[in-house]
């Protein structure tokens, strides 16, 4: 840890996943902490490491992540069930605290752990956190209640000074690029604050912000050290000059990769294959601005997909009719769930796990779509897919945790080579909206819902990493075409081999939206209207000629060719590198 640490974390990415979406804000308090990691000193030789749902355990003496707690129960492993009474999931900060709760009514060893605007207190002796304070007020309690001084609505991390200040016992806490300081004794913010990072601690890396810190309670290279942690790095500050360091005894420069350098903490995986997926969801948080978080499936936040009318009712997958089937693959997928992770102006993260006729908490896929609508750029995760053999398991780690253990993830590898790449379907834009997922209403009404012009000309449209440099979508064009007067239809020069036999928007997908029937599909009504146009009920010889059309100028496309430029078929790349 004072040396090595190699961080948790799990990627999502989907058999391209047909989804449609729509501006629902509730991200903030989906997001909050979710991702960090958030460490601990304890006062039993140990350093607890928190990230989403999970948690590990480091050991201080011997420099390395307990692989078990001796009793065959390993790590990293759930809080929920290990830390009784705790907050279970995507905390922003937590600090073991030096003095007795204040207000003398309570004499105890606790620790304090915050989450948006509230905060619990754990009995350290106890092993329990605290139902209520020695008042009975119970927790959780607000921030604005205890803590007199610091911010009310959120803390990104807290630190104990490890030394006295001017003969005070103090603790910082941080958040964005500022930081408060605090009077242990008194319990009470210091006057004059918040101040700014930069000026204040010198040399510092991350004077943007910090994600945590931890002052090590053994000496480091002969001196009384700070690590400081960010997005997956961190840094060490030397206590005695009150600088940060520019590297370690043993050569390390700070800042330096987490997941190189404290040994054990990384989930166990393929050799490499957690890293790529870490750094790749690193490079999609970069691009589009927003995060996949942890998520359970199963949870109440979550939707699941309607199936009207399955016929027959007891039909069990792939067998039946209904009136939205999945058009994917063309099924009534029963029990399927979808959930809208993120949704803001300007971008939005989506996930779609398919049942596949399997057990409860069990999907026969997971899909997730990362996209800002800005730039246009856009990832695609992939998890529990049999193919590959994966976890089925419906509580999801975040792709920046690496690919699992067990194996949940595709590797960014895995997805552009499988034999069903994500934009062999998506090649219009990141979202193929049809009525199996348009049907769903509320907070998961998927983003573009109502939207006409949903993927047409203008919204721009790539693909974030060098594994995908290689795809390439195409727009499609008729003229006079009633199709093209909405949305893109597209093409691409990726090779579709896969059980689903897709390949794009102008071959595929416009065919089965306009045609006289489709795989599954109850037949066209009121109740189970034909996918296109938008308020059309029943099948219309002109729209199919209209897709058909398209579809016979998209025939024209051959990957490395010349691309066809008349006013009966122009065919145009519009994916930027």
């Amino acid at each position: 840890m004072r040396k090595l640490l190699s961080v948790w974390r799990t990627t999502l990415v989907g058999m391209c996943v047909a989804v449609s979406l729509s501006a629902t804000p509730t991200a903030w308090a989906q997001l909050t902490g979710t991702g960090k990691l958030v460490p601990i000193v304890w006062n039993n030789g140990k350093v607890y490491f928190f990230q989403g749902s999970d948690y590990a355990r480091y050991d201080i003496t011997q420099d390395q992540a307990d692989g078990d707690d001796g009793s065959g129960n390993s790590y990293p492993r759930a809080i929920q069930g290990s830390w009784p009474g705790l907050f279970a999931e995507n905390m922003d900060s937590a600090v073991f605290w030096p003095a007795p709760p204040p207000g003398g009514a309570e004499n105890k060893t606790v620790a304090y752990f915050f989450k948006g605007n509230q905060f619990m207190r754990y009995d350290v002796t106890a092993d329990r956190a605290d139902a209520a304070d020695g008042a009975g007020r119970p927790y959780p309690q607000p921030i604005s209640l205890k803590w007199p001084g610091i911010w009310t609505d959120r803390v990104d991390a807290i630190l104990v000074w490890p030394v006295p200040r001017n003969g005070r016992t103090v603790a910082y806490f941080f958040r964005d690029n500022q930081y408060i300081r605090f009077d242990v004794a008194r319990h009470r913010a210091d006057p004059g604050y918040p101040k700014p990072i930069a000026g204040n601690w010198p040399n510092f890396k991350f004077s943007d912000g910090i994600d945590g810190a931890i002052a090590w309670p053994t000496m480091v290279d002969g001196k009384s050290v700070v690590y400081f942690f960010k997005s997956g790095q961190y840094m060490r500050y030397d206590v005695g000059v009150d600088r940060a360091d520019d590297q370690s005894d043993a050569g390390v420069g700070y800042p330096a990769p987490v997941a190189e350098n404290w040994p054990g903490l990384l989930m166990a995986s393929s050799p490499g294959t957690a890293d790529a997926l870490a750094a790749y969801a690193q490079q999609c948080d970069d691009a589009t601005g927003v995060t996949v978080p942890d998520f359970d499936v199963d949870s109440p936040l979550g939707t699941t997909v309607p199936t009207e009318h399955l016929t027959p009712v007891n039909a069990i997958y792939p067998n039946g009719t209904c009136d939205r089937p999945n058009v994917l693959n063309g099924f009534c997928d029963h029990g399927s769930r979808f959930r809208v992770l993120v949704n803001t102006e300007q971008a939005y993260v989506v996930a779609h796990a398919r049942k596949m006729g399997l057990s409860p908490g069990q999907y026969g896929d997971v899909a997730v779509i990362q996209h800002n609508k800005m730039n246009g750029a856009t990832c695609f995760y992939q998890g529990a897919l049999d193919d590959f053999h994966l976890s089925h398991n419906g509580n999801v780690k975040a792709p920046s945790r690496g690919v699992g253990n067990p194996v949940f993830w595709m590797t960014p590898s895995q997805i552009a080579t499988s034999k069903f790449p994500c934009a062999s379907c998506h090649d219009n834009g990141p979202i193929v909206r049809s009525p199996y997922l348009a049907q769903i209403t509320g907070p998961n009404q998927l983003p573009g819902s109502g939207d006409v012009t949903f993927n047409g000309d203008g919204q721009p449209y790539s693909f974030v990493g060098t594994e995908f440099a290689s795809w390439k979508a195409y727009k499609v064009e008729v003229s006079g075409n009633q199709c093209n007067g909405c949305h893109r239809l597209g093409v691409n020069n990726l090779s579709n081999t896969g059980s689903v036999p897709n390949n794009g928007t102008a071959v595929d997908l416009g065919i089965k939206a306009t045609d006289v029937s489709q795989k599954s599909k109850n037949p066209h009504s009121s109740d189970s209207p034909i996918w296109m146009l938008p308020g059309q009920t029943t099948f219309q010889q002109s729209t199919a000629d209209a897709a058909r059309a398209i579809q016979l100028c998209a025939d024209q496309f051959h990957a490395g060719g010349p691309l066809p430029n008349s006013p009966s078929c122009k065919i145009t790349q519009f994916t930027s590198p």
